[in-house]
């Protein structure tokens, strides 16, 4: 069985539809598709080459709040040229 289905396809128990358990069930599944989802396409974006380097992500994160703060750094394209965050 695929582990993503483990985890959003997690029985709800007897009797907790009644005590509101039905919402946390369906908000405790929509956020790890969520993230599963998130995940997947972080792979594929890394499989294509489209990363950022640590230490500029670094750099910009350590900004924030600053009066300087920095954008946020986008992927290079192994030419040189900027690629779509």
């Amino acid at each position: 069985m695929d582990p993503a289905s483990d985890i959003t396809d997690l029985p709800l128990s007897a009797g907790a539809a009644e005590r509101g358990g039905l919402a946390l069930h369906t908000a405790v599944k929509t956020s790890v598709q969520w993230q599963l989802a998130a995940i997947d396409e972080g792979i594929r974006a890394a499989d294509a080459g489209r990363v950022v380097a640590h230490d500029e992500v670094v750099r910009w994160v350590l900004s924030w709040g600053s009066p300087n703060e920095l954008p946020m750094p986008c992927a290079q394209a192994s030419g040189g040229g900027d690629l779509p965050p």
